[in-house]
């Protein structure tokens, strides 16, 4: 169904999107604003495929998004409890709740 996972747009930091998998919030992914498309804004569904030349970012309709939503409900995930972007070595530090 699909080749990548689904994030909510966050919060931009900087020039990082700061996206939280969907529907659990329970990962964060940092990606550099210049991947996203014109028009993404907060709130947004976003499908994100990793490949080796970088981020596909694509938007995501409300349908797809809560046929997803429902599926993933079935499923227990840990939260983030607290994270922050270490911008010295280029990543993202983060501890979930127990």
């Amino acid at each position: 169904m699909f080749t990548g996972r689904m994030y909510k747009l966050d919060r931009f930091e900087d020039d990082l999107a700061v996206l939280l998998e969907f529907p659990s919030d329970s990962n964060v992914l940092v990606v550099p604003t210049d991947d996203l498309k014109h028009g993404m804004k907060v709130g947004d569904i976003l499908l994100v495929d990793i490949k080796e030349e970088g981020f596909i970012i694509s938007k995501v309709n409300k349908r797809t998004a809560n046929k997803h939503k429902n599926a993933e409900s079935l499923c227990p995930s840990q939260k983030i409890d607290s994270y922050y972007i270490d911008y010295e070595h280029g990543c993202l530090v983060y501890t979930t709740a127990s």
